[in-house]
């Protein structure tokens, strides 16, 4: 059995009562690494409002310990007072944990460089041992539009990292272009191949039922779903309803069903269907528990994403665990698992994509006959817990010694050691 290291996990993002789904990557990503290591989070957290809600969210919130594969993790969301410069209320939040700390982690794992990272660098250095940086944060893409200071921070961040592990290799270039000497190592987003399962059978009365039904009759896929933050600009919630209220004039039997949007005023979406006259074909679940999202992956049929910026999301992943196919454009690392045009994983369209185009993907979708288990195969050898936790367990000990000894040359580096 390998070596069980001691990884303290200090986090920029991670789900709080502040906001909810905020991080949830980050928490899968920790929690895959806890099935083969013994692991701890810091979560530094401003609050805005009184003493007295910061007492109560420490006191009722601010611990809690969890468990995967028969091992606990804990957790501990720093809730501090936030300030200006944002840097030093983390600061003190994360000092306030390490100078308590009776245990020396042999890796410190940070998750986005900012606001975290510095504090956690000076921490790792204190301790002598190496810093793992995993980064999500399209900013990289346009590093440019943020204020000088902010950059310098991050970029110290980097630098000092033993290896820096994007989810994409895309991500990974865009880092690679503003600090070339960067130790690349790919790690992509992790899926819980357990809970995100193709559906079973429905029965009633001994009769097979419900969205089971549909697929057995080969009706082609006719019910779509979409998640996410529901943002506008990122997600380009306007196109896609556009896109699928052009394809439903010509297949009558098409649904669209929209998660999520915890932040995010929906009335002018559902002010956009009603003018469509799509209200009883489109519908809106607002955000919904990750069993609940894959409750609903598996009473659907296809994923369908119209973003104009990613990296590589969970629920592509998510998706292809269910054994649905997905309908992308193309932007990000998405690309890296989904090639272009349609494939055995569903269709990648271009980056910029019209309600035509739209139209005529969801249609090619429909007509097309999907292997559920070889979609779900694909997921399973390159998202699972198992194929991460093997990755970062690879990357610890590669820190580490190059941490004692002398630095190797830098390179972008394959995203795992899994088969597909």
């Amino acid at each position: 059995m390998p070596e069980r290291l001691k990884i303290l996990h200090v986090v920029s993002w991670f789900p709080s009562e502040v906001h909810q789904s905020l991080g949830n990557f980050i928490e899968r990503h920790i929690e895959a690494v806890a099935t083969m290591h013994d692991c701890e989070v810091w979560a530094p957290i401003a609050i805005t409002g009184s003493r007295s809600t910061l007492a109560k969210l420490r006191e009722k919130h601010g611990q809690e310990v969890r468990e995967v594969a028969g091992r606990t993790w804990s957790v501990k969301r720093l809730y501090h007072e936030a300030t200006r410069p944002q840097l030093l209320g983390v600061a003190r939040a994360v000092a306030g944990e390490a100078i308590t700390l009776n245990w020396t982690p042999d890796v410190v794992h940070l998750h986005v460089a900012y606001p975290a990272g510095s504090a956690a660098v000076a921490w790792a250095k204190r301790w002598g041992v190496p810093v793992i940086l995993t980064e999500h944060w399209t900013a990289y893409h346009d590093i440019k539009a943020l204020p000088w200071w902010r950059r310098k921070a991050i970029k110290d961040v980097v630098r000092a990292a033993n290896f820096v592990c994007p989810v994409t290799a895309n991500l990974g270039e865009a880092i690679r272009k503003w600090v070339p000497t960067v130790h690349i190592r790919v790690v992509p987003n992790v899926v819980d191949v357990q809970l995100f399962q193709p559906a079973k059978p429905e029965m009633l009365a001994g009769v097979i039922v419900g969205a089971s039904r549909r697929k057995l009759e080969g009706a082609g896929a006719t019910h779509f779903l979409h998640v996410s933050s529901m943002d506008d600009n990122h997600k380009n919630i306007t196109g896609l309803i556009l896109g699928m209220a052009r394809a439903m004039k010509e297949v009558d039997s098409f649904r669209l069903t929209l998660v999520g949007g915890e932040h995010v005023d929906a009335a002018p979406y559902h002010k956009l269907v009603q003018e469509l006259g799509m209200s009883n074909k489109i519908s809106f679940t607002g955000p919904l528990p990750l069993t609940k999202v894959a409750q609903c992956m598996q009473s659907h049929d296809a994923l369908v994403l119209n973003s104009r910026v990613e990296n590589f999301p969970c629920v592509i992943a998510e998706a292809w665990a269910s054994g649905l196919p997905v309908i992308s454009t193309d932007v990000g690392g998405i690309g890296e698992h989904l090639p272009q045009g349609r494939s055995d994983r569903g269709v990648l369209l271009p980056k910029v994509a019209d309600a035509e185009v739209w139209a005529e993907a969801l249609q090619s979708v429909h007509q097309t006959s999907w292997d559920s288990a070889n979609i779900r195969a694909y997921a399973s050898a390159h998202f699972s817990n198992e194929s991460v936790a093997e990755t970062y367990t690879q990357v610890y000990h590669e820190a580490m010694e190059k941490k004692r000894g002398p630095s190797s040359h830098g390179g972008m580096e394959p995203t795992n050691t899994s088969k597909a």
